[in-house]
Formats: structure tokens, sequence, C-alpha cells
């Protein structure tokens, strides 16, 4: 009888800590605000990242380069990339109002085929740390990828976070 009311205090004592410690986990994922656009991020950011040459907004349509569905949980983006072809520098932030995982999937997916295609093409030797240090990265509804080095894409990504952090 001592050793079921011990096993059933345990299990309380557990089930209350996996209930603490996925309402803290769950607390942690939201502590993004969602309420700027995709472009009004882009442009309080822009000047975290070299922009030497300039740099450009894309046009709507860049959105085929990435998929050719139809993808509803997109709310917005902007895509913007280096004028000179020898600068491969290139940012993309997606706000998402769905499907999350869809989108990151699709946005990891065009860049790993960019890297695999400056790699083949055996690109500039300055742009290969900018190759390397792409990545992928969700903060709250937003998923943003970028080809910058590493200086840049630290200070970048602080940045959006900084100003999206609640």
């Amino acid at each position: 009888m001592k050793n079921n009311k011990k096993l059933i205090i345990i299990a309380v004592i557990a089930v209350v800590i996996i209930i603490a410690a996925v309402l803290i986990i769950s607390s942690q994922s939201n502590s993004f605000s969602s309420n700027l656009t995709s472009e009004e991020i882009y442009n309080l950011v822009q000047g975290s990242f070299n922009t030497e040459g300039g740099i450009r907004v894309l046009d709507d349509d860049v959105i085929l380069e990435f998929t050719d569905k139809n993808l509803d949980s997109i709310e917005n983006y902007t895509v913007a990339k280096a004028n000179n072809a020898k600068n491969i520098n290139e940012v993309g932030i997606f706000k998402v109002s769905g499907n999350i995982n869809e989108v990151k999937k699709i946005v990891t997916k065009y860049l790993s085929e960019k890297q695999q295609s400056y790699r083949a093409m055996d690109y500039f030797p300055e742009e290969v740390e900018k190759i390397d240090c792409a990545k992928v990265v969700v903060m709250g509804n937003y998923v943003i990828y970028s080809f910058l080095n590493e200086q840049d894409t630290t200070t970048f990504y602080k940045a959006i976070e900084d100003l999206i952090k609640q």
C-alpha cells in the first residue's frame, strides 16, 4: 500500500514537471512579435550587413525560384540580392501565417540548391565564406535566410531578433 502511494506521488510530480516544461518551452517559442511585415523588417535591418555595390529588393515573382506551389501560408516576403554578380549577398524574410514548417522546408531546399550551384561553379574564392555561412532560421512567424559572411550573418540575425523579440 505504501509503495502504491509513493508511486502515485512520483507519477504526479513527474506529470507536473512535464507540464511545467511544456509551458516554458511553448512560452519561449512565442516570444517574438509578428506585427511587422517582411518589408518593414528588411528596411529596418538592411544596415546590419554589407551592401557595398548596392542591393535590390526583388519583385514578387521571385517566389517562383523557391516553389511553383501556391503558398497561401506566406503572408508577405522580401528577398534582396546584391547588384553585383561577383557578390552573392542575399537575404530573404518570409512572414508566415500558416504552416511554418512547410515554408522552412521550401526555403531550406532553395538555399541548399543555391549552395550546390555556387560550389559547382567554383564561385569567387572571397564568396566561399558566404556559401558556408548560409542558413535558414525561424523566429516566431518568420522564416529568414541569408547568404552573408560570418560577421554579417551574426549581425543580421541579431538585428532581426532584437527588432521582433517581445
